[in-house]
């Protein structure tokens, strides 16, 4: 029998060729002989039709009795045995059936109905497990994404109003479910080989810090979301571009904007995925607020999420369980929750997040694939999360503090809070430079302790009346091992790895660094370091607009050291105001923030720690502790800071990532 080539045409024409029978139909429907639209529904993920959802009714799959040939789709329990065939039925009068694809006539005509019935909440399943629901469960945890309430704490008495909202959410449902349908047909926009060449550069490069495509579904993945493709494409050539014809990341940029912004993307979660990779494009520096930037993404990402309750866990009786849904929704939420709370110290901003509104498990290993490699960056990623979770409050605490004139108390718990997450890393993940080589390189091990160590820097700075913040110990310290790790990622000739937020590591430590060539007996080493900081940032200018500033403050300040270079002599603990009793050089083992350091890896952590070893106070530097800390700095440090007297980026204010 020749299939009908049009399922819908006008009434009136007595033309049109004979329709295409339902597969897929309900009892009830049937034995009604109204019409039932089951099929489309199962599609767009529904699991019931719309008569019975306003009845409220169970919704059942007929069992057909027709002896036909098995069926691409939905053929599983509802084909007959052989020898069972009936005589075939005469044919369903024209409103019998509902094709598979409604157009939006119908569509308004459905949304009608359910407004005049009031649809059930909780979607019921279907007694009998068919092929369709199988391969519906998708779709239908797409769909279910969308919704904006589903799972919610109703603060706002919107379930007064659950039958409009549920209907229109359906409506809106179809009509994006006939949007795919048609996005479906079109080919990958990326050329296959690319695509292999991109989705490696990613697992290498970015899954540890934005776990949202994993090796086994990807290519599946950004075969049905061309913005996803165009996501992954820009990422993954501005990290390593290939070295054949392609269009290059400022391009896949551009689509794979105009396809969000003309809301072309029907899958929420491939939306959510595809920006999260904005994240490896930033060539302007966020000097004036514009749409490309990190943290605008980062909101985006967020306020998204919260939309479609990502923030929350699903509750038990939520109709999707899928774990890889469910593992899906978390690392897209905690990616989005980490880097605000990295942004939010480096650029001043205030958290978007409150923990306190959300009940989403933490990201654990039974998130990611069961493979070694997925589960050692399943790890990175894990506690790179908790380490975000303590720069965010290390940022609230400082943008809460009072003006620079009140001295501020030191924050013991955040102190506390990074030296058990340090001290709590499994040992594959422990900082390998204890020795003057570093044997086993790994990037995304070197790339973990970069936060870590600068916001050790921001908690050691101390703020004066002069523009340049005054370093102590640990913040020098924690300058020459962000140092180490830069050297070691040059001397294996890449740096494009590292994220845009790199230039603000690599700034911070500048700032604790250049003091440091004050004090003679750091001088040398502290110079070598800030020659590895120059040599870092001139690589970061080849993709990151916010090394362009960074290296320009760089020429700036080091000339101007240079040109009042006056080593001070180290002082006394007395001539510090430093009593026995509020010596707290003696009683703050801030040495415990460095587990993986030893005298051997650099000049100046041998300097530092060989003088607490022997019980010396760290000469040049009062404790943290001390209340006289900023008279003593103004008065005996005068010359120190003379020369710095126009710095005017202050941390954490030099908004330094993309």
């Amino acid at each position: 029998m020749a299939e009908a080539t049009l399922e819908w045409m006008p009434f009136g024409d007595t033309r049109r060729p004979k329709r295409k029978r339902a597969e897929l139909v309900c009892v009830s429907c049937h034995a009604k002989k109204v019409k039932c639209d089951l099929q489309p529904r199962t599609k767009c993920g529904f699991s019931d039709c719309t008569a019975c959802e306003a009845a409220a009714k169970e919704c059942t799959v007929r069992t057909s009795r027709r002896g036909r040939w098995p069926r691409d789709s939905g053929s599983g329990s509802r084909e007959n045995t052989a020898g069972s065939r009936e005589a075939p039925e005469p044919p369903p009068p024209a409103h019998d059936a509902l094709a598979a694809a409604p157009d939006p006539s119908m569509l308004a005509r459905r949304g009608q109905a359910s407004l005049r019935h009031p649809p059930s909440l909780q979607p019921r399943a279907i007694t009998t497990e068919t092929p369709q629901s199988q391969h519906s469960q998708a779709s239908t945890s797409q769909s279910e994404a969308r919704y904006s309430h589903a799972g919610d704490v109703d603060t706002g008495f919107l379930h007064v109003y659950r039958v409009e909202n549920q209907s229109d959410a359906q409506l809106q449902q179809l009509e994006a479910c006939l949007g795919q349908q048609r996005h479906a047909a079109q080919p990958c926009p990326i050329d296959e080989e690319l695509q292999q060449s991109f989705s490696e550069t990613y697992w290498e490069n970015c899954y540890a810090w934005c776990p949202v495509l994993d090796r086994e579904t990807l290519f599946d993945d950004v075969a049905r979301s061309p913005l996803l493709a165009y996501a992954l494409a820009l990422a993954s050539s501005h990290i390593q571009p290939p070295l054949v014809p392609h269009e290059g990341p400022a391009t896949y940029y551009k689509k794979a904007k105009e396809i969000l912004y003309g809301d072309d993307e029907t899958d929420k979660l491939a939306e959510l995925r595809a920006i999260a990779l904005f994240y490896w494009w930033a060539p302007r520096a966020p000097t004036i607020a514009h749409r490309n930037s990190s943290w605008w993404w980062t909101s985006v990402i967020i306020r998204q999420a919260q939309q479609m309750n990502l923030h929350r866990e699903l509750r038990p009786d939520h109709p999707i369980q899928d774990q890889n849904h469910l593992s899906l929704r978390r690392r897209i939420w905690w990616t989005a929750f980490a880097r605000e709370r990295l942004t939010a110290l480096c650029q001043s901003k205030p958290c978007i997040i409150d923990p306190a509104d959300c009940n989403i498990s933490e990201p654990t290993l039974a998130d990611f694939p069961n493979d070694p490699s997925s589960q050692r960056k399943g790890s990175v990623f894990i506690h790179w999360v908790k380490l975000c979770a303590i720069i965010g409050d290390v940022a609230k605490t400082l943008s809460r503090t009072p003006d620079s004139s009140t001295p501020r108390p030191f924050p013991h718990n955040l102190r506390q809070r990074l030296i058990h997450w340090v001290r709590s890393l499994p040992e594959d993940l422990h900082l390998p430079i204890s020795s003057a080589r570093t044997v086993s390189f790994d990037r995304d091990v070197h790339q973990l302790y970069l936060p870590y160590l600068t916001t050790i820097i921001v908690l050691h700075l101390k703020r004066s009346a002069h523009a340049l913040p005054q370093a102590l110990p640990p913040a020098i310290l924690a300058a020459s091992c962000i140092a180490r790790i830069l050297k070691d990622t040059l001397s294996r000739g890449n740096t494009r790895f590292l994220m845009a937020i790199s230039s603000w590591y690599a700034g911070t430590a500048f700032t604790a660094l250049l003091q440091a060539c004050r004090i003679p007996h750091l001088s040398r080493d502290a110079n070598e370091c800030l020659d590895v900081l120059v040599r870092a940032v001139e690589q970061f200018q080849q993709m990151w607009g916010t090394a362009n500033v960074i290296r320009q403050g760089f020429t700036r300040l080091r000339e101007q050291s240079e040109a009042y270079n006056k080593p001070f002599e180290s002082h006394q603990p007395s001539s510090l105001g430093l009593a026995s009793s509020n010596a707290g050089d003696i009683d703050y083992e801030w040495t415990e923030l460095f587990p993986f350091v030893t005298r051997a890896t650099g000049g100046i952590a041998d300097s530092l720690l060989g003088d607490r070893e022997q019980g010396i106070p760290t000469r040049g530097f009062p404790s943290p502790e001390n209340l006289l800390f900023h008279d003593t700095m103004m008065t005996q440090y005068q010359d120190l800071l003379e020369p710095f007297t126009d710095y005017f980026l202050s941390l954490p204010d030099m908004g330094l990532q993309g």
